[in-house]
C-alpha cells in the first residue's frame, strides 16, 4: 500500500501575483518553523508545527495589511481534498490548502475561465471598434468624402477574411482602399479622416451596405 503523507498549500504572491504551490510533509517535526516563499523569493507565509497534530499557518495579507493565522489538524489535512483560504476581514482569496492534484485542477479550471472571459471581453471591444469605424465611414460617404478615380459613386464597404480591416470598393471599376480596423489606434486614425481616395485595382469580398 502506498501512503501519501503530503499535503499542499497554494498562495498568491503579494509581490508578483503568481500563485505558488508548496508541498508539506505530514511528518514535519514538532516546534519547527518554515517560511514559504514564492519563486520570486518573496515570503508568502510562515508554517509552524505547534504540536504533534497541530499546524499553524501565518499569512501576511495585502488586502487588509494584517497577519492572518489559520490553524489545522495535521490528520485533517491528510484527508482534506481542497479548501480556500480567505482574508478574514475583506473575504479576499489568498490561496488554497489540500491535495496538490485538487489544487492543480482548480487552478487549471480558473485559468481556462479567465482566458475565456478575456477573449470575450476582447471580442466585444473589437466589435465596438469595428462598428465605430463603419459608422465613421458612413459619415464620410454621406459627405461625399469617398472618391474613386472613375468618379463613380457606387462604393461598398467590405470585410476582410480576418475581420481586421474594411475594404472600400468601387462597383464600377474595382478600385479600392483598405482601412485597418482592429484596435484603438486604427479607430483614432479613421476619426481624423474626412476624405478617402480609392486606388485602382479589384478585390471582391463580403459586402456591408454603406447606404
Amino acid at each position: 500500500m502506498i501512503l501519501n503523507a503530503n499535503w499542499s498549500v497554494a498562495l498568491y504572491c503579494q509581490r508578483c501575483g503568481k500563485i505558488e504551490i508548496h508541498d508539506v510533509s505530514y511528518f514535519t517535526r514538532q516546534d519547527s518553523t518554515k517560511t514559504l516563499r514564492c519563486s520570486c523569493n518573496h515570503p508568502q507565509a510562515t508554517l509552524i508545527r505547534t504540536a504533534p497534530n497541530q499546524v499553524k499557518l501565518q499569512i501576511p495579507c495585502g488586502a487588509c495589511n494584517s497577519l492572518h493565522e489559520a490553524k489545522y489538524k495535521a490528520k485533517h489535512l491528510l484527508k482534506l481534498k481542497i479548501e480556500k483560504i480567505y482574508c478574514s476581514k475583506d473575504f479576499f482569496e489568498l490561496g488554497y490548502i489540500g491535495k496538490r492534484e485538487a489544487i492543480e485542477e482548480i487552478l487549471a479550471f480558473t485559468k481556462r475561465e479567465f482566458e475565456s472571459i478575456m477573449q470575450s471581453e476582447e471580442q466585444i471591444e473589437k466589435q465596438q471598434i469595428f462598428l465605430e469605424i463603419i459608422n465613421k465611414l458612413h459619415d464620410i460617404a454621406e459627405q461625399g468624402g469617398i472618391v474613386c478615380p472613375c468618379d463613380s459613386k457606387a462604393i461598398e464597404a467590405n470585410i476582410t477574411g480576418d475581420s481586421d480591416a474594411v475594404l472600400l470598393e468601387c462597383l464600377h471599376c474595382g478600385s479600392y482602399c483598405t482601412i485597418a480596423a482592429k484596435d484603438e489606434d486604427d479607430l483614432e486614425k479613421v476619426r481624423e479622416l474626412d476624405y478617402i481616395e480609392l486606388t485602382q485595382g479589384r478585390i471582391l469580398v463580403k459586402n456591408i451596405d454603406l447606404d
